[in-house]
């Protein structure tokens, strides 16, 4: 057994519930991610008093679609993917979450009903605060507010741009999913084939046969549930150059 699945086997141990924290460390890793080092001190006091964590193991679900949003999500350790399934059973995947990651503002903002699930890729321990307090932090930090205001943007932006996906070649569906990720997890990108082709919105089989030759050009490699980006700037060129 590894140090990672020890670690993932004593937290789970202990339920969803992974017991109590130590509030400054909790105030203090957040500080460092997303937009809460924008916030006061005296905010990270009122931080430490509600916070709470929350284990998951990999394929359970986090939260569903129509469900309304009743605390703001953080992912601490693992990796999870926003999702949605077709009523043909199909899976279509929106965006992967990485640590540090912040997800459904736009529902607690609006109120509106998750328009997606979350599904932990990997055991997962995540950090939820109540919407309550999450909508006091808006109304009383501008700095806070202004930061909240470019992930929602982002998050427009990445909506408008999987919109446009929708309309382009399967290459470079894939290629741009392929550059997205380089650009936010790295050069080595621990996702399936079939995780790829559900980010893409394509089939395994069309995947598999993109990627296959992106590996005899050279430009990746690929191994068992993840794969290297071996010549990033070149993937860019093939991405412009299909266009």
């Amino acid at each position: 057994m590894t140090d990672n699945e020890t670690r993932y086997r004593r937290l789970f141990q202990q339920g969803n519930g992974l017991g109590s924290l130590n509030g400054q460390e909790t105030t203090a890793w957040l500080r460092r991610h997303a937009v809460f080092r924008t916030l006061p001190p005296h905010a990270g006091k009122e931080l430490e008093s509600v916070i709470s964590r929350v284990g998951y193991r990999k394929g359970q679900t986090i939260y569903t679609e129509t469900t309304a949003p009743s605390q703001l999500w953080i992912l601490k350790e693992g990796r999870a993917r926003l999702c949605r399934y077709s009523s043909g059973g199909r899976t279509f995947a929106f965006h992967v979450v990485s640590p540090g990651d912040v997800f459904c503002v736009p529902g607690i903002m609006t109120q509106c009903p998750y328009p997606c699930r979350a599904v932990a890729d990997t055991d997962v321990v995540l950090l939820k605060i109540p919407a309550k307090t999450f909508q006091q932090f808006l109304a009383r930090h501008p700095a806070f507010s202004y930061e909240v205001l470019k992930l929602v943007s982002g998050e427009c932006c990445r909506a408008h741009a999987l919109c446009s996906a929708t309309q382009e070649r399967v290459e470079q569906r894939l290629l741009a999913v392929l550059v997205r990720l380089m650009e936010t997890i790295g050069q080595t990108i621990p996702l399936s084939r079939q995780q790829l082709a559900e980010l893409a919105g394509i089939s395994r089989e069309t995947a598999n046969r993109i990627l296959l030759k992106l590996q005899q050009r050279g430009d990746i490699t690929l191994a068992f549930r993840r794969l290297t980006i071996q010549e990033p700037q070149r993937l860019r060129m093939w991405l412009s150059q299909s266009s």
